[in-house]
């Protein structure tokens, strides 16, 4: 597990930081997760002024896809490799998290990920609960298990299910019910 940041990463992990961070309540406690193609970046902390912490995670929607999943929809083995291999990655990290920290993010995939969990897109912050994550995973599980993609309005794509794998692990081995979505 190496979790080494270039300066470009650990730049873009601030500039996220801080984009979450507005209109957080001064000195408040909040828990970044971005999620990407390629990467994953956590940033904690209690100040605007720069997180307390970063870790980049080899976890993107398109990497985990392309290294664990070879069919689409993937397979429940497929699945099932990729989360321990995820679990292993993250569940180290939790004992470094402040503790009541908000999750928030920016991230352009897991507000996807929000809107097909029915919440309406009119809102500019989003607060998406672990529940309405699982229930997302439950439609893609039960095309896994073999009902057609048309029968539901889930992308048709290995990335999201990967970016969905991801979300639903951090929130749920982290310990957090709801994720706030900001624009």
């Amino acid at each position: 597990m190496d979790h080494t940041i270039s300066s470009k990463i650990h730049s873009e992990a601030i500039e996220l930081y801080h984009a979450a961070y507005i209109g957080e309540k001064k000195n408040g406690i909040i828990t970044l997760l971005h999620t990407s193609e390629e990467y994953t970046i956590v940033a904690s902390g209690r100040y605007s002024s720069s997180p307390d912490n970063i870790w980049v995670f080899p976890l993107g929607g398109e990497k985990t896809s392309r290294e664990f999943f070879k069919h689409i929809p993937p397979t429940p083995g497929e699945i099932e490799y990729a989360i321990n291999f995820i679990e292993d990655e993250i569940i180290p990290i939790k004992k470094f998290l402040p503790m009541d920290s908000n999750l928030l993010t920016v991230s352009p995939v897991i507000r996807g990920i929000a809107l097909q969990s029915d919440k309406v897109p009119a809102s500019e912050n989003i607060v998406l609960s672990i529940k309405e994550v699982e229930d997302v995973f439950s439609r893609l599980a039960l095309i896994i298990s073999g009902r057609p993609y048309s029968t539901d309005t889930l992308p048709e794509s290995s990335s999201f299910a990967a970016s969905l794998l991801i979300l639903r692990e951090f929130m749920h081995h982290w310990g957090f019910q709801i994720i706030h979505i900001k624009k």
